[in-house]
C-alpha cells in the first residue's frame, strides 16, 4: 500500500485511487470548540479496511493558537 501520511487530501486520494484503492475519508478536529483551523486538509492516519479499501483520517493543516487562550471568544451558534 502506498504511504500517503502527511500529504494533502486530494493528492493522497488521487494516488490511492490511481493504485486501485477505494478511499473513504473522515475528519478529526480539536475537542475545543473555539479552535479555529485553516489551510489544506492533510492525512494524519491511513488504514486498510476489512473490505480492502483505504480509510484516511484528515485534519486541517493549521490552527490559530490565539483561539486556544482561556476566555477566547466562542463562535456563534446561530
Amino acid at each position: 500500500m502506498i504511504d500517503v501520511i502527511g500529504l494533502e487530501l486530494e493528492d493522497a486520494r488521487r494516488r490511492l485511487e490511481a493504485a486501485g484503492a477505494v478511499v473513504t475519508v473522515s475528519e478529526t478536529r480539536s475537542p475545543v470548540p473555539t479552535v479555529r483551523v485553516s489551510g489544506p486538509m492533510r492525512v494524519v492516519r491511513q488504514r486498510v479496511t476489512a473490505d480492502g479499501g483505504v480509510e484516511l483520517l484528515v485534519t486541517a493543516e493549521r490552527y490559530d493558537p490565539a483561539s486556544l487562550r482561556p476566555g477566547a471568544a466562542r463562535p456563534s451558534r446561530e
